[in-house]
Order: C-alpha cells, then sequence, then structure tokens
C-alpha cells in the first residue's frame, strides 16, 4: 500500500516502552514510520525494522501500542486517532492490493456530504473484513486507481460506477454535479469506465443522460465572483462548502446564522429545485436566515446582492438568531 506524508503529523513521539529503548537507530525507524502513518503502525512493520514479537508484545501491554485491527496498532489512544489514521489502519489490515473504494473513495474525492458508517475498500480477492470494514472483491483495470496521491482509492469515474451500483438517480446526479465541480470530470471520462452488463452501468448511464454538463465550471466561477465582491466591500469570507446537519451550504457565516447559496433558480432540473427547497426549509427550522444568488444578480447587480446580504446579517440579529452562535 502507499502512505505518503500526512499534514500535521510531524510533532515528536514518545519512546515506545518495550520497544524504542533497547535500540535507538530502531527506535527512530519505529517513530518515522508511524509519524507518516499518522500514528498507525503494523506489526509486519515493526517485524521488518529489527523488532522482535516479545518486544511488541510488551510496548501492547504496557500501552505504548493500542490495538485498532488484527496486527495493526496506533501509538496513542485511540479516541485521538484522526480520520486519516483510521483510514491508514483499515488499509494495513486490508492487506496488499487494497483500495479505498465506494463510499470511502467519494468521501476522499468530495462527492457525497458525509462518510459511509464503514470505512469501504476493494480487495483483489475475497476476505473476511475486520469489524469496521467492508470489503468489496473488484477486478480493477489500471486506469480505476488512483496510487500516486495521500491514499490508494479508487479513480472518480470508477467510484461514481460503483456508487451507481446502490445510489438512485437524484444521489447520483448530485455525485456527478460534484465531481464536475471539484475534478473537471467530464461525461466521457465517465462513459469510458461504463462497461456493458457491469453492475451500475446501466444506472450511471442513465444519470448521465440527465446529467447538464456545466454545472461544475459555474459554480466555480460564482464562487470566485461572490468571493471578490465580498472583499471588495470588507465583509468577512463565509465557509465554504461547509456541512451543516444534512445540508452542505456553499457559503456559511455560522456566527452570523447567515447562509447563502450560488447556484439559485437557473438550476432547471426539477430534483435541485426539490433539493434547495428541502435545503431552505431545514435551514429556516434551524433559526438560519437564508439567501441566494445566481450569475446574473452577481453580473448585473453586485451592489443589490451586497445590501441584500447584509439585511440578511441584520435580519439574524433582529430574531435573535445570531446571539444563538455566541
Amino acid at each position: 500500500m502507499f502512505c505518503g506524508r500526512l499534514a500535521g503529523d510531524h510533532e515528536p513521539m514518545a519512546e515506545l516502552p518495550g520497544i524504542t529503548l533497547a535500540n535507538r537507530r530502531r527506535s527512530q525507524a519505529v517513530r518515522a514510520l508511524a509519524r507518516d502513518q499518522a500514528g498507525i503502525i503494523s506489526r509486519a512493520q515493526l517485524l521488518r525494522t529489527g523488532l522482535g514479537e516479545p518486544a511488541i508484545d510488551r510496548a501492547l501491554r504496557s500501552g505504548g501500542l493500542h490495538l485498532i485491527h488484527k496486527g495493526v496498532y496506533a501509538t496513542q489512544a485511540p479516541e485521538l486517532a484522526t480520520e486519516d489514521a483510521f483510514l491508514i489502519a483499515a488499509l494495513l489490515a486490508a492487506g496488499d492490493g487494497t483500495v479505498l473504494s465506494h463510499g470511502s473513495a467519494a468521501w476522499r474525492w468530495q462527492l457525497i456530504p458525509a462518510p459511509p458508517t464503514r470505512i469501504e475498500l476493494a480487495v483483489p480477492w475475497p476476505r473476511k473484513a475486520p469489524p469496521g470494514l467492508s470489503f468489496f472483491e473488484s477486478r480493477l483495470r489500471a486506469d480505476d486507481l488512483i496510487l500516486d496521491a495521500r491514499f490508494p482509492r479508487t479513480s472518480v469515474p470508477r467510484t461514481l460506477l460503483d456508487l451507481a451500483t446502490r445510489y438512485d438517480q437524484r444521489a447520483l446526479l448530485k455525485a456527478l454535479a460534484e465531481a464536475e465541480f471539484h475534478h473537471d470530470t467530464c461525461p466521457a471520462d465517465i462513459e469510458s469506465t461504463l462497461r456493458r452488463g457491469h453492475p451500475g452501468s446501466a444506472n450511471l448511464r442513465a444519470a448521465l443522460k440527465a446529467h447538464t454538463p456545466g454545472h461544475g465550471e459555474a459554480r466555480s466561477k460564482l464562487e470566485r465572483r461572490f468571493r471578490t465582491l465580498l472583499i471588495n466591500h470588507g465583509i468577512e469570507l463565509p465557509l465554504r462548502n461547509e456541512r451543516l446537519g444534512p445540508c452542505t451550504i456553499d457559503c456559511l457565516w455560522p456566527t452570523r446564522r447567515v447562509a447563502v447559496e450560488l447556484d439559485g433558480r437557473q438550476h432547471t432540473r426539477p430534483y435541485q429545485a426539490d433539493t434547495d427547497d428541502d435545503r431552505d426549509l431545514w435551514l429556516r427550522r434551524n433559526r438560519y436566515v437564508t439567501r441566494r444568488y445566481g450569475k446574473r444578480q452577481l453580473d448585473e447587480q453586485p451592489a443589490n446582492v451586497i445590501a441584500d446580504l447584509l439585511d440578511a446579517f441584520a435580519e439574524a440579529v433582529k430574531l435573535g438568531y445570531a446571539k444563538l452562535a455566541a
């Protein structure tokens, strides 16, 4: 498996009781390996550094190592482990040839709003999955794989194909829009992954026919235009694509209790209008003031957009919503 250095994992690690005191050079190798893997290390990796089984067992008994999966350990308490750490632990536990797939790959690619309850991985042959993991036996082609990223995982088109085995059309259309927005994925990229008779191919092909290309590019331009407008008027920048309850909000001011969507009603697809209405209802019920701005408004009425946004801030204060986040 491939695991690159992770941001934020440069802090010095404590000596591992039963392991690191015996040999300084060996100690440094163990610490460096665990640091590069977000504090996760496997028994096989420890043995390759020259450590013996008794030393590893002593570290487990003394609390220098914590069991995550059989033969996979954390160098700190599991409750302190990051999401990256658990993904790396899953890859190590699953063994060679394993990659993140399905919902886990989709979450890493930002195609879906929340990760699956179990880490999902594609394996090249049948294996029993440890608790908390789901294995999918998959025959992956070279162009189905991304191995030069932080984690080995299925490509965006292949991930969409896997999602299509269990997603309905509405959910697939959302994932297609996110793929285009975040990764410039075009229909031709996805069509090259479709295979006659392959699970999910028919469902994904139907979603492609209903998909309106260009939304991702338009949304990106809208966000940049809106951001520039805010900077020019000295307005604090919002959180972007922020998860809030069941929604992902384009622009969110959490302490001001204001949420702004930038795709508006120029989306003519019925499913998108329904989604917009559901999101607005949830936000109002949870005491957020909402606004929607489209391309024409940002281009032709920027002053009115800013005035309306300032009114939204004032409305949230008047209604007492903003005080809730103080």
